[in-house]
């Protein structure tokens, strides 16, 4: 039995399995490019959600830190505030003792003082009574100014107190919305995570279902393939036999022709031949009056390039005069005209316009005009001297062009 694979590879390729393979190739490189280009996409995006998630993480420890450092901030407003209500109430007691003793100074200068008449001694004895009971007040007045030190300092420590447990009260709410946001950031996350998992078995489970349909599609195309091609085989062979077949008809006609052929072809060789000899004493005759036409041409070439020559000599010998001239006009008129500014220079440096500096004005203008005419002149000259050059340039190429 024939072998399939061998018997393909014996078939010659054709223009329509080889346009097919070529629409396949092409196809398969588009869907390649197009398939690239999304992976490109994928991994754009997926840099760009890294990076922002690489942002918001630092911008977390960001706030982490600041919060960290808030608190820091608090503790230590809450020491110096403690450290001020010591440094207060330390304050307020030598105030009291200071007050003391200032009173227990003015009453012993008041008891050490002169004694009065005995006229008086009724007063004497009430300033006296006086006297005892001012210790006792001012006793009493020390505890009321050590009261009001001590209620102040309590109101501060209160005031103190209420604003750390308000602080205390923020930071707790604060990180108790926090850690709200955490979980509901996580709770997203990880939400996100399990619809991107769904998401990727959906798409593992519609792959595998491509993959077996595709896999069983490929079954039957073969199946197919194998059916067409042992149809193809058969008829190949009887195309073979038949080919042959009238490979040994077509044998023996062209045999006929070929004899039919050779006889005809006799004569016209020998009829070619004669109109050779013919068309050979032709070209004989041409190649002659071509070669006295070189010869004639050669020696028109070398007369045009001896005038190009003499003219490019001529041309060359004009051009350095001209210039020479105009180098000279150029310098004349330059120092013309620096003669004549320094000759206004000096008319409007040294006095007021009278009758002998209009002249001398006059004169300059007039120097100014002629220069200008000088200057149109040259231009006039320049331009002939242009005209020469154009013609020997168009001369010179027209003698090449021919």
């Amino acid at each position: 039995m024939l072998d399939p694979k061998i018997e393909i590879k014996k078939l010659p390729l054709s223009e329509n399995l080889l346009r097919y393979y070529q629409e396949r190739c092409e196809t398969a490189e588009q869907e390649y490019k197009d398939a690239i280009d999304a992976f490109d996409k994928c991994k754009i995006a997926h840099e760009e959600h890294h990076k922002l998630a690489w942002d918001l993480q630092q911008r977390l420890q960001e706030i982490a830190d600041l919060q960290k450092d808030l608190n820091d901030t608090q503790l230590f407003l809450t020491e110096e505030r403690k450290r001020f209500m010591k440094v207060v109430a330390e304050n307020d007691e030598l105030r009291v003792q200071e007050l003391q003793d200032r009173r227990k100074i003015h009453y012993l200068l008041s008891i050490t003082g002169p004694l009065k008449q005995d006229d008086h001694s009724i007063s004497s004895k009430e300033s006296q009574d006086s006297r005892v009971k001012d210790p006792r007040d001012n006793e009493i007045e020390s505890l009321k100014l050590m009261v009001k030190s001590l209620q102040s300092q309590l109101e501060e420590q209160r005031y103190g107190y209420d604003e750390i447990v308000e602080n205390l009260k923020l930071n707790y709410q604060a990180c108790i919305e926090e850690e709200t946001r955490r979980r509901q950031r996580d709770a997203d996350k990880i939400q996100e995570l399990t619809n991107k998992i769904q998401r990727m078995e959906n798409v593992f489970r519609e792959n595998i279902k491509e993959i077996l349909q595709l896999k069983k599609d490929k079954m039957t195309e073969e199946r197919r393939i194998n059916e067409e091609l042992a149809s193809l085989l058969q008829e190949f062979g009887d195309l073979k036999v038949k080919y042959h077949e009238e490979k040994e008809k077509n044998d023996a006609i062209e045999l006929e022709i070929e004899s039919k052929i050779v006889t005809k072809y006799d004569s016209l060789i020998s009829e070619l031949k004669w109109q050779n000899d013919q068309y050979e004493g032709e070209l004989r005759s041409i190649k002659f009056e071509k070669e006295q036409y070189e010869e004639s041409s050669n020696r028109k070439i070398q007369i045009l390039q001896k005038k190009v020559e003499t003219l490019t000599n001529n041309y060359n010998n004009m051009k350095k005069r001209r210039n020479y001239d105009f180098e000279g006009f150029s310098n004349d008129i330059a120092t013309l005209r620096k003669q004549l500014k320094g000759l206004e220079k000096q008319i409007l440096k040294y006095a007021p316009y009278d009758d002998r500096e209009y002249r001398l004005m006059n004169i300059a203008k007039e120097n100014e005009r002629q220069i200008d005419k000088v200057s149109s002149e040259l231009r006039m000259l320049k331009a002939p001297l242009i005209a020469e050059k154009e013609e020997s340039e168009w001369g010179f190429n027209s003698c090449f062009s021919r």
